[in-house]
């Protein structure tokens, strides 16, 4: 590999705006979302505060460099996230905390939940927001809610179970056993927080209703 000493891997501007359109011109990082692109007063020219950030850096003395990449790699939209100024400013600062997989998983995150709102546009930006979270918290939980409405998809009722247990009760419902979903108590509690379940328990066994705005999005 030839040393090119005091060079930048830069993306090129079409690089830049395809990571910006991406995710809709919002700060990548979930627990910030902000809005980077607007009007400026002078009613022919925009604002921007978006920043195409490097996952690895674009060069040797910078943040979570890889040495193995090649240039192109480095240039690639696959390396870029789209963050505001002050995020791109924090993961620049703290690499340990900020590391390669939190940012390819937050790209990953934002990703999906712009296309969301493209399948879904009456989604709200709070409930974008909502959504984004319980989708970091408990994929695995999520994912399988998802496979079984998909075999199911009249079914909103389901019980919670532990291996070994027998539940006997009228209509069609889904279960989900404890042992096999970490923290599964603590997780659904927060959907219950977040009004896309309801606990409709009439026995020992927790059984709970989604939301039909939960069930479309799990479906969507």
């Amino acid at each position: 590999m030839v040393n090119r000493p005091n060079m930048r891997d830069d993306f090129t501007l079409a690089t830049k705006e395809l990571l910006a359109k991406r995710v809709a011109f919002r700060c990548s990082n979930p627990r910030c979302s902000q809005v980077t692109s607007g009007p400026q007063e002078d009613p022919g020219k925009s604002i921007n505060i978006g920043v195409a950030a490097h996952i690895t850096a674009a060069s040797p003395d910078g943040p979570r460099y890889d040495p193995t990449l090649t240039t192109d790699e480095r240039r690639d939209p696959t390396n870029g996230i789209w963050l505001c100024q002050s995020c791109a400013k924090l993961i620049d600062s703290d690499s340990s905390r900020y590391t390669v997989q939190v940012l390819q998983d937050w790209k990953s995150q934002t990703e999906d939940a712009t296309a969301r709102t493209l399948e879904q546009p009456g989604l709200s930006r709070e409930n974008e927001y909502i959504y984004t979270k319980i989708d970091r918290l408990m994929p695995d939980l999520l994912a399988d809610m998802r496979n079984d409405l998909t075999e199911s998809p009249l079914v909103r009722e389901f019980v919670v179970l532990k291996k070994g247990w027998v539940y006997n009760a009228t209509g069609p419902y889904i279960h989900y056993d404890l042992d096999v979903y970490p923290n599964l108590q603590e997780k659904l509690r927060i959907l219950e927080n977040y009004g896309l379940i309801r606990d409709i328990t009439y026995n020992n066994v927790k059984r709970y209703v989604m939301s039909e705005q939960f069930a479309e999005y799990l479906t969507a």
